[in-house]
């Protein structure tokens, strides 16, 4: 088997596993738990802002460890989140009474009237974040080390372009099919515990084919696993002056607008896969778990249309203007949802039709989502010059998360799935702040031209 076929099937075997952990566990989190979407946002606000932090530290071992080694660490930091997840979650499921909200906590914190809560809730929620990090903190290193290291240094120009291809198209496989078995697995356990086991069981068992897959790559290229990636060290020590610097450089970018409008789309809960909205629609619209996964496999299939119907409008429109309209579509589809949403209530009016508009109008807007985001990314890749796209694009990515960590906050600080419609409202701003945005910054533009 060719090196490429390989790389693709290890991608194949640990993005399935990976894929149908991410739809499983805030859904084990909110069978736990009914009602209390506040402890599962705050969960993924904790793995997420710990992420943040500890990510240039882990992806510095890519420099300065053989990529053997590299590759090794990411999957067993896996496949220990993965195991210590398991285990917390199971320590959890036993404490019986439901835990106090996030607000009830902190305020016991900062006044003298404390909150009754098990002795040992806290130290099993803090493993069970423990672990989401370190499964996270593996996940990124493989990331970085397959995508960014290892398949450049193999393939070069059309083969490169090639391979990256079926990459994409690897996770967009994945994607749809794995959340779909997943959801049946849940659905068909003889509770929520042990249908994520069964999940939990196929994730590490997933982890042996790429260990394998890498290790045999590595012996038939020993050159491999010694060689580094190449990196400058001529940033500022602290990160004020980091983040200042990023600052006045991306100011002064002329796809500064696209990156802006783009980062306005991360205060989004209306995502297919994204934790928040799969976690109301399991716990507050009472949705089964198998109809989420194929909801959540459609949010990719709409997605990859994307990927045929942006350079269609590229060809017509030209860069800017395709870019916008995909923009526009998002930003349309997202009002309607956020219509249907409030139509629809908490269904208990049986008001489906509405439920369904909504779902269709989230599907849709992957469409201009996934076309705007080809677009904002060739517009960067375009303006800017070489050698600052490190640092332009690092601080457009400081941005994105930082919109992600705030969503998550607001939706840790809510009392529980019924105020879900909180964010939805969130979002339908937002995304549309971020049409008028980009569209006003694109007639400005023209309007300076000679």
């Amino acid at each position: 088997m060719k090196v490429q076929a390989r790389l693709l099937w290890g991608r194949f075997f640990t993005r399935a596993g990976d894929q149908a952990w991410d739809f499983a566990l805030p859904l084990t989190l909110l069978a736990l738990w009914p009602t209390r979407l506040d402890l599962a946002s705050f969960f993924y606000l904790c793995v997420k802002a710990l992420g943040l932090l500890l990510t240039p530290r882990i992806a510095a071992l890519i420099d300065t460890r053989p990529r053997r080694t590299v590759t090794r660490l990411g999957l067993g930091l896996q496949f220990l989140g993965v195991a210590a997840s398991l285990a917390a979650l199971a320590g959890l499921a036993g404490l019986g009474a439901p835990p106090p909200t996030i607000t009830g906590l902190l305020r016991s914190m900062t006044t003298d009237a404390p909150v009754a809560v098990s002795a040992v809730f806290l130290p099993l929620f803090l493993l069970l974040i423990a672990a989401g990090l370190t499964g996270s903190l593996g996940a990124l290193l493989m990331d970085i080390a397959i995508a960014a290291d290892l398949t450049p240094s193999l393939f070069r120009g059309a083969e490169l372009a090639r391979f990256n291809s079926r990459f994409r198209q690897v996770d967009l496989v994945t994607e749809v099919g794995a959340p779909v078995i997943a959801g049946l697995i849940l659905a068909a356990a003889p509770t929520p515990l042990w249908g994520f086991a069964g999940i939990a069981i196929w994730n590490l068992v997933s982890f042996a084919p790429e260990w394998w897959i890498l290790d045999r790559v590595f012996r038939e290229r020993p050159d491999l696993s010694t060689a580094k990636v190449a990196v400058t060290h001529d940033t500022p020590a602290r990160i004020g002056e980091r983040v200042r610097m990023g600052f006045r450089l991306f100011r002064a970018q002329t796809a500064a607008p696209a990156m802006l409008a783009y980062a306005l789309l991360w205060f989004s809960a209306l995502s297919p896969h994204g934790v928040l909205l799969t976690g109301f629609l399991q716990d507050g619209w009472r949705i089964p778990e198998w109809q989420i996964g194929l909801f959540r496999g459609g949010g990719a299939i709409f997605g990859l249309a994307a990927t045929w119907l942006y350079p269609w409008g590229h060809a017509r429109w030209g860069l800017a203007r395709a870019t916008g309209a995909c923009l526009g579509l998002q930003a349309a589809a997202v009002l309607v949802a956020g219509l249907a949403f409030a139509a629809a209530g908490d269904r208990s009016t049986g008001a489906d039709g509405a439920v369904l508009l909504f779902l269709a109008a989230v599907l849709i807007s992957r469409v201009g989502l996934y076309g705007f985001m080809l677009g904002e990314t060739q517009i960067r890749q375009e303006s800017i010059a070489a050698e600052s796209r490190g640092r332009v694009n690092g601080f457009a990515s400081v941005l994105n998360h930082s919109a992600s960590l705030i969503m998550l906050g607001l939706a840790s600080l809510l009392p529980g799935t019924a105020d879900f419609s909180v964010l939805v409202a969130i979002s339908v701003l937002c995304v549309g702040a971020g049409f008028t945005f980009y569209s006003g910054a694109r007639l400005l533009g023209q309007s300076r031209s000679p």
